[in-house]
């Protein structure tokens, strides 16, 4: 995306056919899928799965405490959820949806007079349709929306950073993508290869001026825009990993990169579940992300998020 301000004015109709022709193949490859469903699906043919956890850290510390100290409590909810359709014929669907919300607090408010804040607030929805060509390569169309669904600011300012609605990122890419399953070693992976990729951005609410400088544009609010959003078509390549150790010890990691041949996204998620006892959990999740269309500086196209807790875990599986 160009750093300098974007607005909508004229439909680029170059972009809206190429939009056509994808969208065109995805709906041909879903009308094939839901027949082939429709007509050979078995319960053997679907993998159904939920995870539910329920992760927090918290400290305590009084206020004479000897070397300092801030009392503080973080609670962080999730839901993933997964139906994956593989049928005789080469055709495959997957599906995965996550939530995922986390708050904390130091029990004091902020300059800004608020008592809690978010650590998380992601709703995501992935859907991926192919079929087979041979040796684990799938001809494919996949899909994501992800977006936010509350107020958060920066502490201590008024500051929004992001809202409902503000903003939404939506992917959509046709490619290839290689599938490896090891039911010993209970590895699963998927490379997605997409060499024609689009990218949409949404910003649904004006006060949001972060999300709009910088992912967006600049808007002008004498213009009276009440709705920004910017695309963009490239390329892109996506990882999924998932292995179980043993029944105590998981690690999943996605891998997604993008670029648009005037600057790139990397986002990589890496996590790590540990069972302890039962229902009782430990996790790891490692954040690291690189987005060259935002800031001047390092500092502020690389960035990192990191979270240990201890929790409850359990899944649903079929």
């Amino acid at each position: 995306f160009k750093k300098t301000q974007i607005r909508i004015t004229k439909p680029n109709y170059r972009t809206i056919r190429s939009m056509k022709k994808i969208f065109l193949v995805a709906a041909t490859l879903l009308m094939a899928v839901c027949a082939m469903a429709q007509e050979e699906a078995t319960p053997s043919k679907w993998k159904k799965g939920v995870d539910l956890s329920l992760q927090a850290t918290q400290n305590y510390a009084t206020d004479n405490w000897h070397n300092g100290g801030v009392s503080n409590l973080s609670v962080l909810a999730g839901v993933q959820g997964w139906w994956n359709y593989a049928g005789e014929k080469g055709f495959s669907w997957d599906n995965k949806v996550e939530l995922k919300y986390g708050v904390t607090t130091t029990f004091t408010e902020d300059l800004a007079g608020r008592l809690f804040h978010l650590t998380d607030d992601k709703t995501y929805y992935e859907t991926k349709m192919g079929y087979a060509l041979g040796k684990g390569w799938n001809v494919a169309w996949s899909g994501d929306v992800s977006t936010t669904l509350f107020d958060n600011y920066k502490i201590d300012t008024d500051e929004l950073v992001s809202a409902f609605a503000a903003p939404v990122y939506f992917n959509t890419a046709v490619g290839f993508d290689y599938k490896y399953n090891n039911p010993d070693k209970k590895i699963d992976l998927s490379v997605m290869i997409a060499p024609y990729a689009f990218k949409l951005i949404y910003v649904n609410d004006i006060r949001n001026d972060y999300a709009i400088s910088k992912h967006v544009g600049i808007y002008d609010e004498a213009l009276g825009i009440t709705q920004l959003r910017t695309y963009a078509l490239g390329s892109s390549f996506k990882v999924n990993y998932r292995q179980e150790f043993n029944e105590n010890i998981t690690l999943s990691s996605v891998l997604a990169f993008y670029t648009d041949y005037k600057g790139i996204e990397v986002d990589w998620e890496i996590v790590g579940d540990f069972k302890l006892y039962k229902f009782l959990t430990a996790r790891v999740s490692l954040n690291p992300r690189y987005d060259s269309t935002v800031g001047e500086g390092w500092n502020e196209k690389i960035q990192f998020k990191e979270f240990v807790s201890l929790g409850l875990a359990y899944r649903f599986e079929k």
